[in-house]
C-alpha cells in the first residue's frame, strides 16, 4: 500500500497537481504518515465537492484528508 500511495503522489507531483484530496472510511490514521491532514468536507474545492466519490461512491460519514504539493 506506501509504495502505490508514494508512487501516486509521485505523479501527482509530475503533473504539477497543487492538493491532493482523498476519503477514507477505514484509514483515517494510515494516511498522515505521508503528510495527509483531515479537513472538513467543505474546505474542498467545489470541483471535488461535485466528483462521483463525493456524491455517491463514499458515505457522507467519510473523513477527508488533504496533501498540498
Amino acid at each position: 500500500g506506501e509504495r502505490l500511495v508514494r508512487s501516486l503522489l509521485d505523479e501527482a507531483k509530475r503533473h504539477r497537481m497543487n492538493e491532493v484530496v482523498l476519503l477514507t472510511t477505514t484509514a483515517e490514521s494510515w494516511f498522515p504518515r505521508f503528510g495527509f491532514n483531515k479537513v472538513s468536507r467543505e474546505a474542498v474545492p467545489d470541483a471535488v465537492k461535485q466528483s462521483v466519490e463525493f456524491t455517491s461512491a463514499c458515505p457522507a460519514s467519510a473523513t477527508v484528508m488533504t496533501l498540498a504539493i
